[in-house]
């Protein structure tokens, strides 16, 4: 069910076409994970609050274009381990008919995406859709629109319905909608209608068989309205309600459950503009209540922002909070409420030079089952016109699923490059305002910083059994530096090379001892950023490394020993701030996954899969050679003293140092040593009050943070599963810092937190479901600078030791010592 009407998701494709709104600006969309509703209520078909059309005389328009790519994957098919890397060649032409008169308008389109993959051919698709929408004026108030679409598509790998067969699923989607909208009484409305019918098809299976996925074929009704209620400064009120209709093929399906439902939502939102910052906000509720008696109703509250922020001419950021209840044929749920937040920014560098860049989060709390998942997808774009028809783009993307469930995690980097062609010129030329190199420059630095190593080992046990487990380790890294970087307009473009000393290792130590520990890792990125008005430089990187893994194996008399070096790329972000004499300061966080590899004692028989992930904060100092201190512009000194609250966002690691006894019949007193370790996201509020004597800071703030960092062990069919998860926290904390230019703060944190532990153990026929609440005493370090009148950017790494803590599960009793590693970004307004 899709309670926000029509959704279509484009996630990690190489270029989406410019729509017509941003091609008028040249600024175009990189690819994302970013709803394009058609017939949605939030659509701009639909959201047109009058019925005025732009054409006056009747008028035929035909544009069309085409974007060829080739792609590369270090994850085909998307797991945690047995990674298959590929190259990927992906055409795709699309055409579309307009009929514009001062009465209606028409548009009639066809799309293809055609990919061929250099060695995993069963993954070739063959995507295609054709659609016509309308939109008739039926008088001064009133106007009527209307829609067909059809869309042959294949699901992705990273679908949580995915049914893993030897190719990607693939289904039609047919759907239409109609309805009425205008204006009564001064405020607007909108009725309508949308229905849609989805056909999966049968997929190939191991061993000649065939996966049947007819019960997942299903029909959708969806019936809304919208009514504005009230005109007031800069916008209007509007209440709004949908009422919604899912029907299955199969009254049960073959796991027995019966899949139909019945729903709805209802919202009280605000439409308007605030200065630069113009969009829709909306809550309420929505439920849906299933056929099977199994399922319970769910009811829970709806949300919806969607905002846009122009602070120039040439930028345009976008905000977007979204809420809704999603199908899912998972065996015992009986749907998933699907929570997404994000931002995309859109910069014209110049006429012929365009930035994207986006970021996502979205949390999957699956119904019915203990299952939630953690999606993130961030990327970064440049594209660059050869003349008003012809492009080229680079972009890179970036997605990492974190799932509370065994070896449901992974991570995939994926870099493009595009040669597109529109039949429509995107802009008519003008030298003067092409893109130009305005200053490069050589660089090095040193830099330190905390590392984290997490390894999934997956692997047989017993008879017929299989273990998937997280381990980890900490420690501090340092290094060298060098690069070289370009300002084009405004935008940095450069490419960096270093090297990381670590020394981190974690071992195993049970009836079988196994450890990795990692060595110097050598990498080279591109990176790219922008700089503010003050100097400051916001940046994002991505790369290639090669990082030493020493992994060793002991089973009973045999032992296996590698030492290689391994491939791996990174998505990094992060932040460079002036300090004078060429000198500058820097802080970023990475985030690296690697190929995996078998090992195991002897080698080659029955071997575990090991898939190595890095994280790292890193502080840098940099020297610019030749820096000349030309005179930069007047910006007023930024004044950090007072009232402030802000929202953050972060990525943590949660290693936890794991023993307990593990008696065996030849070891009956065995006692287990173990570091578990695993990822997650968090994000938050903070709020304080800061004090300026001169240079000097001092502050104190109060945070809370909600969080998914945690780990999994899993041994099936019988052994122990068991799994911790930090799921939230509140602190107090002292800020002490110094300021830099007048206008950079650069600081410390410390203090008392106090968070929640989410203990999950189950062996031998009992379960234990364990919340404690821990100590931790964090420190912390950071930059904080003014990105608008009063808006501050605040990017920090903390580190937090916790209180340890037992779980008796009745047979023995496992101790848990945890220490957490967090970077977060923090966007603070100051009153």
């Amino acid at each position: 069910m899709a309670l926000k009407f029509k959704k279509v998701q484009n996630s990690l494709k190489a270029i989406e076409r410019v729509d017509t709104v941003m091609r008028s600006q040249n600024i175009f969309l990189c690819p994302i994970y970013i709803i394009l509703s058609v017939a949605s209520f939030n659509s701009s078909s639909m959201a047109q609050e009058t019925v005025d059309t732009p054409a006056a005389e009747n008028s035929v328009k035909v544009d069309a274009g085409l974007t060829l790519s080739e792609e590369f994957t270090d994850n085909v098919f998307q797991t945690a381990n047995d990674k298959k890397s590929d190259f990927v060649t992906v055409f795709a032409p699309w055409i579309e008919l307009s009929l514009l008169s001062r009465d209606y308008e028409l548009s009639f389109g066809a799309d293809a995406e055609i990919g061929r993959y250099a060695t995993y051919s069963s993954e070739n698709y063959e995507d295609y859709g054709l659609y016509a929408d309308g939109r008739f004026r039926l008088g001064d108030s009133l106007f009527a629109f209307g829609g067909l679409d059809y869309a042959r598509e294949h699901e992705e790998r990273s679908s949580p319905d995915s049914v893993n067969g030897l190719e990607p699923t693939k289904y039609h989607e047919t759907s239409g909608y109609f309805g009425i909208g205008g204006q009564l009484n001064g405020n607007s409305f909108r009725l309508g209608v949308n229905a849609r019918d989805l056909d999966f098809d049968d997929t190939p299976a191991a061993g000649g068989t065939t996966i049947n996925s007819s019960d997942r074929d299903r029909q959708e009704l969806e019936f809304g309205g919208r009514l504005g209620v009230a005109q007031i400064t800069n916008g209007e009120v509007f209440v709004q309600g949908i009422f919604d209709q899912v029907e299955y093929d199969d009254k049960t399906d073959s796991q027995g459950y019966q899949r139909s439902s019945k729903g709805g939502q209802a919202a009280l939102g605000y439409k308007g503009q605030w200065g630069d910052l113009a969009g829709e906000l909306s809550f309420g509720v929505l439920t849906q209540n299933f056929d099977d008696p199994r399922f319970d109703t769910v009811t829970v509250p709806d949300f919806d922002v969607d905002l846009t922020w122009r602070p120039s001419r040439t930028t345009q950021i976008s905000f977007v909070i979204e809420r809704s209840l999603e199908e899912t044929t998972i065996t015992g749920a009986s749907s998933y409420v699907s929570t997404s937040a994000g931002s995309r920014l859109r910069y014209r560098v110049a006429q012929n030079l365009s930035l994207a860049g986006y970021l996502f989060l979205t949390e999957n709390d699956f119904k019915g089952i203990d299952r939630t998942d953690i999606y993130a997808e961030a990327g970064l774009g440049l594209r660059y016109y050869l003349d008003p028809r012809f492009y080229l783009d680079a972009d890179y993307a970036f997605q990492q699923r974190l799932s509370d469930i065994a070896g449901e995690d992974f991570d995939e980097h994926r870099f493009f490059l595009t040669f597109g062609y529109d039949l429509e010129p995107n802009f008519e030329t003008r030298p003067e305002d092409r893109a130009r190199i305005t200053s490069s420059e050589f660089y090095a630095g040193t830099q330190f910083g905390y590392g984290v190593l997490q390894s999934k080992v997956d692997g047989p046990r017993g008879a017929g059994g299989n273990l998937t487990a997280d381990f980890g380790d900490q420690g501090p890294v340092a290094g060298l530096l060098g690069g070289y970087r370009t300002t084009v307009n405004g935008l940095v473009l450069g490419v960096e090379a270093d090297i990381e000393f670590g020394d981190m290792e974690w071992v195993h130590d049970a009836d079988r001892d196994f450890s990795v520990k990692t060595g110097n890792t050598y990498g080279v990125s591109g990176i790219v950023g922008l700089k503010t008005v003050a100097s400051n430089f916001l940046y994002g990187r991505f790369g290639v490394f090669a990082s030493e893994f020493e992994s060793k194996y002991q089973r009973g008399g045999n032992s296996t020993s590698i030492d290689d070096r391994v491939i791996g790329f990174s998505f990094g972000l992060g932040t460079e701030v002036p300090l004078g004499r060429g000198l500058s300061g820097r802080i970023e966080y990475q985030i690296r996954s690697f190929s995996d590899y078998d090992i195991g004692a002897p080698l080659g028989a029955n071997d575990d899969n090991f898939a190595n992930l890095q994280s790292a904060v890193r502080f840098g100092v940099i020297y610019t050679f030749g820096a000349q201190e030309t005179p930069a512009p007047y910006v007023a000194p930024t004044d950090f003293s007072g009232f402030y609250a802000a929202a953050t966002l972060g990525h943590s690691t949660l290693q936890s140092d794991n023993s307990g006894p593990r008696p065996t019949s030849a070891a009956p007193s065995f006692f287990l040593n173990a570091t578990r370790s695993g990822q997650g996201f968090s994000g938050g509020a903070l709020a304080g009050y800061g004090w300026q004597y001169g240079a000097v800071y001092l502050g104190a703030e109060a945070e809370l943070e909600v969080s998914s960092a945690g780990w999994n062990v899993e041994r099936s069919p019988t052994g122990r599963i068991y799994s911790a998860e930090k799921v939230g926290s509140v602190a107090g904390l002292l800020r002490v810092g110094y300021i830099v230019n007048d206008s950079v703060l650069i600081y410390g944190r410390t203090g008392l937190v106090r968070a929640k532990f989410e203990t999950d153990y189950s062996y031998s026929g009992t379960t234990i479901n364990q919340s404690d609440k821990l100590d931790g005493a964090l420190i912390g370090l950071g930059v904080e600078y003014s990105v608008g009148p009063r808006t501050h950017l605040r990017m920090e790494y903390n580190y937090t030791d916790y209180d340890d803590y037992e779980v008796d599960y009745g047979t023995g009793v496992d101790i848990f010592d945890s220490k957490e590693s967090r970077f977060q970004v923090a966007l603070a307004y100051k009153f």
